[in-house]
């Protein structure tokens, strides 16, 4: 299962947005959560040839590059109207959503603009409306992989916290509870024995939860957090078998349900239990490929996806969710030559990418920041690739970084 990536060649191209060959290609990203990887991802973009805008806010790692990019304000509370606006002012080709609010407000924009120009620019950016409550919620997508025969954990659904002690009695202990339409580690919670499912479901769905909603609003710097629980209706939480093993990830570029490109990765380290990957592995596996091409084909995706799993003992993989946005690998060149801004610039375009990312040397790739936050003795590691912006002293800056501090390799 150590391996490389692996690359979809597309023998049979479908339809692509229009884009005049006298421009380069218009990105327009999406980024409602002050993380790292959307400015390293408008990077890669730009090398290899895009256009690109953002919308996003003040402090931003996408404000902070040395070659600035034009970058539209998004509300603290007004935030479908914000995009809305940098959309029209964009004039862009896809939309690029960089973590999961982002999704879940071009969906939005797309129920309030129906057969308008704004949702159809949408549904080219993320592929089959049909399908969006689908990738926004956990248990109704484990369901529809169970259905495809697809390898997923033991799990079953409720809204009422009454029904739980059966529930995951039926599981079996431990199980972890995920509560439907939420991210950071907001929602999930892992339950070792019956005693502990009424803190869990606080934790999840209750008081504790809106408390942790409210902390979430000061590292995120998004007020909305809190406003979308305290107003969300019923509560949707899945009881999963809880499956020892590693997390891993693939991530995936889409076009109308077909996978352009994809690189799998394994998380050797993460910065915290269930929190983000630090240290990762790129490796080739097989199930995760196929549990990918099924779901992109069977949801219609477009755009970037992360499929996340738990890749067991014995290799097995069990999907766990899908991310229907960009993840913190999309923007590197793996040992294999895949690279996905790459892949879109050509799926797009049909033509060379304007400049030639060289393929990381490694297959073992430390996370900027992540790791270097994490632990920064344990990136002077020779064998792992350092994926730090040593070009770009803004982002090592916000990340209390100095170009100096980790020598290179």
């Amino acid at each position: 299962m150590m391996g490389k990536a692996s690359c979809q060649d597309p023998l049979h191209r479908r339809p692509r947005p229009h884009v005049p060959s006298l421009r380069p290609p218009r990105l327009l990203l999406v980024a409602t959560m002050p993380w790292m990887f959307p400015a390293r991802l408008a990077l890669a973009f730009r090398r290899v040839g895009f256009h690109v805008e953002a919308v996003c806010r003040s402090g931003h790692p996408l404000r902070l590059l040395a070659e600035p990019i034009q970058t539209y304000a998004l509300g603290w509370l007004r935030e479908a109207a914000s995009i809305e606006a940098a959309i029209r002012g964009a004039r862009p080709d896809l939309i690029i959503p960089c973590d999961d609010p982002a999704v879940q407000l071009l969906h939005h924009l797309h129920r309030r603009n129906p057969g308008g120009s704004v949702s159809g620019l949408i549904e080219r950016s993320l592929g089959d409306p049909s399908a969006f409550s689908v990738a926004e919620k956990r248990s109704q997508l484990v369901a529809l992989a169970r259905s495809l025969g697809l390898r997923v954990p033991n799990s079953k659904v409720t809204s009422s916290r009454r029904a739980l002690a059966e529930l995951s009695a039926h599981v079996g202990y431990p199980c972890v509870l995920k509560r439907d339409q939420t991210w950071s580690g907001i929602g999930v919670k892992v339950v070792r024995s019956e005693h502990e499912l009424a803190g869990a479901w606080s934790w999840i769905a209750g008081g504790l939860s809106m408390l942790r909603a409210g902390k979430a609003v000061w590292r995120d710097r998004r007020p909305r957090t809190l406003l979308d629980m305290l107003i969300a209706g019923s509560t949707t939480v899945e009881v999963q078998q809880f499956v020892p093993g590693t997390p891993a990830n693939r991530a995936v570029l889409c076009r109308e349900g077909k996978v352009v490109a994809g690189v799998s990765v394994l998380a050797l380290q993460t910065a915290y239990p269930g929190g983000p990957a630090s240290v990762v592995q790129v490796v080739d596996h097989p199930e995760m490929t196929h549990v990918a091409e099924t779901l992109a084909q069977k949801l219609g995706l477009s755009g970037f996806c992360g499929f996340d799993f738990v890749v067991s003992p014995g290799g097995h993989a069990y999907l766990l969710e899908l991310n229907p946005r960009a993840t913190p690998v999309a923007h590197i060149a793996v040992p294999d030559g895949t690279h996905l801004p790459t892949a879109l610039y050509q799926e797009l375009t049909d033509q060379p990418p304007a400049e030639a990312l060289t393929p990381v040397t490694s297959d073992l790739v430390a996370i900027f920041p992540t790791e270097w936050q994490r632990d920064p003795v344990a990136v002077s590691s020779p064998d792992v690739h350092h994926d730090a912006p040593w070009d770009e002293p803004g982002l090592l800056a916000s990340a209390g970084l100095a170009a100096g501090m980790i020598p290179r390799r």
